[in-house]
């Protein structure tokens, strides 16, 4: 009767430990959570893993509903983030144009949301001058600066801390110029 108990127990046990694993699995994760990825990607966007977990983590966000200006400017930087993992000049210069649109669109539908701005002023950050992607650096630079002001960011004291490390780089890497 042992022998069955015990299995008995065991075969529940991986069941709710399968149930478990996929219903977390179903879950999207959190918006903290996708931050940590986009600032993990930010730090390290020539590693494909590291921008991969960005990528996978956005779209498992965003889910089916792309429809939303934030979920579109999210995906766009996720992927335009990809781009620079790719071997190939000529892929990455069709991953970047390819979603450089979609955030545009994503920003015109949702011109002050500060992490929209924030996605492209990353991006224009770091591309190359050839692609001509910098023109609203300035114009983000300072609607980032008014969020952080404005504590949009109070609840996710890491993303706040990126975003005024990453303008006090921008400031730093200007006056170098």
């Amino acid at each position: 009767m042992m022998r069955v108990q015990a299995a008995t127990s065991m075969l529940l046990g991986l069941a709710l430990a399968l149930t478990c694993t996929k219903a977390n699995a179903q879950h999207p994760p959190s918006l903290m959570e996708v931050r940590t990825a986009y600032r993990a990607a930010c730090l390290a966007p020539a590693n494909s893993e590291v921008v991969a977990v960005f990528n996978r983590t956005a779209e498992h966000w965003v889910g089916s509903d792309s429809t939303n200006a934030f979920a579109q400017g999210l995906l766009a930087t996720a992927r335009m983030m990809r781009a620079e993992t790719q071997f190939n000049p000529l892929a990455k210069l069709q991953t970047f144009l390819a979603q450089r649109d979609p955030l545009e669109a994503a920003i015109a539908a949702a011109p002050d949301h500060p992490e929209l701005r924030l996605f492209r002023l990353s991006i224009q950050w770091s591309v190359p001058f050839f692609l001509d992607y910098a023109s609203n650096m300035d114009e983000d630079a300072g609607r980032v600066a008014a969020a952080l002001d404005d504590g949009y960011w109070a609840d996710d004291t890491e993303q706040s801390a990126f975003a005024l490390t990453f303008l006090q780089h921008l400031n730093d890497d200007a006056s170098k110029r």
